[in-house]
């Protein structure tokens, strides 16, 4: 008798340390995923910032004077255009393997912040966008590349010299530049989750905080750019 119940007392041991060791594990995974999420998301926040900084400095290069008014060809919050020598000599020529020609033909570059995905939460839809980047080189060379999603439809502000909101193409000196972006694949905590729900019970308003809090614009870059060209 005793050696069934040493057998049974063992069995309950064991089987509650290996409970201990999957929830352990569990939470150790839940943390790994989230900071690695976390991380991705910012990199991906830098590495557009970057290229959309790269190309917001070429803006107006090589144009002539006389047509400084004409280097804004589009200026609203989620669609940018603007002129720019780019093959303009050897040494200013934009590195892509297909631009070989050396021309002073005008050339331009066009973002677009367009509606990529929606993610369904049934009385929620989260909206995320894909920023559209184009390049139209001459003689005839056009580039179009995503280069990242977010979740902001607006990307772009238009500013004076002082930083003040414009809405004449001719008055802009400065583009301010704001990336937001959602994490709505974030593990929670499962035990959690149930904990709140048995204290506040579960109904729509109680959901709808979660999603609000969940899919927050959790990460933003916001960079303002003063182009030489366009304050002459």
């Amino acid at each position: 008798m005793s050696l069934v119940l040493d057998i049974i007392g063992g069995l309950f041991i064991g089987g509650f340390l290996m409970i201990i060791a999957l929830t352990a594990t569990d939470t150790a995974t839940t943390e790994f995923y989230n900071y690695n999420s976390d991380a991705i998301v910012q990199q991906n926040l830098s590495r557009m910032s970057d290229i959309i900084q790269y190309d917001l400095r070429k803006m107006g290069f090589g144009i002539p004077e006389q047509f400084k008014n004409t280097i804004l060809q589009v200026a609203q919050p989620n669609h940018l255009r603007f002129l720019s020598h780019l093959n303009s000599s050897p040494s200013c020529k934009i590195e892509d393997p297909n631009v070989t020609t050396v021309d002073n033909v005008v050339d331009s570059i066009e973002y677009r912040v367009v509606q990529f995905d929606s993610v369904d939460y049934g009385d929620t839809v989260i909206v995320t966008y894909q920023v559209r980047r184009d390049i139209f080189v001459s003689p005839g060379y056009h580039s179009s590349i995503g280069i990242g999603i977010i979740g902001n439809a607006g990307a772009f502000r238009y500013l004076d010299q002082i930083g003040r909101p414009v809405a004449v193409m001719s008055q802009v000196q400065m583009v301010e530049v704001t990336l937001t972006a959602y994490d709505p694949r974030i593990v929670l905590s499962t035990d959690w989750i149930d904990s709140r729900v048995n204290e506040v019970g579960y109904n729509e308003e109680f959901r709808k905080q979660e999603l609000r809090r969940l899919l927050r614009a959790s990460y933003w870059r916001q960079t303002r750019l003063i182009s030489k060209n366009l304050k002459r």
